[in-house]
């Protein structure tokens, strides 16, 4: 337990977990101060931005402070070491694989629980509603959903908790891993369908990061994941 209380790379997830909880509630509620984002007065509960590009802005100031953070841990601890990106044709490839083994595995746990439970597995998650939003909100979520949230979430998921954390444990830190990255895309609510599509997406990504023992290719996959599904959403609808 001691050991758990002093590894500081499980602190450095704490850290990323605190920021992307409490910093949005703490930002939401200087906005409802000072009477942003919303046309009526309400109680803080039941506050919501009403302005879909300034869910934007602030999504994108979120993630820029914990990229800030990410190189705050490179360049002024020892945690981890910088070094040059090694990004190989290889990695594309894997990004293919983890685009469509993901969906195909995840959809075929899908149709197993739905058969045997009889449940409802059609509804679309919110955090992916709440994505599509933004996205016909303006084009330049594309940076945000390619680029610094494959970045963010590979760094946090796949190093940390597979490549230190679980150092001597690859394959439990990649389960753990997977059900935490579900779990986090859960926080706008919670749905069987969400936590599966995007635990089984955060196996896959972890699956290549420990063959491959760079975060650049999950970093790749998780990219090219993303941007198929930004264009899906601009097409279909």
């Amino acid at each position: 337990m001691k050991k758990l209380i002093k590894n500081k790379y499980i602190w450095t997830f704490v850290t990323y977990l605190f920021i992307m909880t409490i910093l949005p509630i703490g930002i939401q509620l200087l906005l409802d101060l000072f009477g942003v984002g919303t046309a009526k007065s309400m109680s803080f509960g039941d506050y919501q931005i009403s302005t879909a590009m300034l869910s934007v802005i602030l999504n994108f100031l979120i993630l820029f402070i914990i990229l800030g953070f990410i190189l705050f841990l490179y360049f002024k601890t020892s945690l981890f070491q910088w070094r040059k990106p090694n990004v190989k044709g290889k990695d594309f490839l894997y990004a293919i694989f983890v685009f469509f083994g993901g969906k195909f595995v995840t959809v075929i746990v899908m149709v197993i629980i739905a058969l045997l439970f009889g449940l409802n597995m059609e509804e679309a998650p919110q955090n992916q509603q709440a994505v599509e939003v933004l996205i016909h909100t303006s084009y330049i979520t594309i940076i945000q959903v390619t680029i610094l949230a494959p970045i963010i979430e590979e760094f946090f998921f796949r190093k940390v908790i597979i490549g230190h954390v679980f150092s001597k444990y690859k394959y439990v830190g990649l389960i753990f891993s997977s059900l935490l990255f579900g779990g986090m895309h859960m926080m706008a609510g919670f749905s069987l369908t969400g936590m599966i599509l995007y635990s089984g997406l955060g196996f896959f990504l972890g699956l290549v990061y420990i063959r491959t023992n760079r975060i650049e290719t999950s970093i790749i996959a998780h990219g090219f994941n993303n941007l198929v599904s930004y264009l899906l959403v601009l097409l279909i609808r």
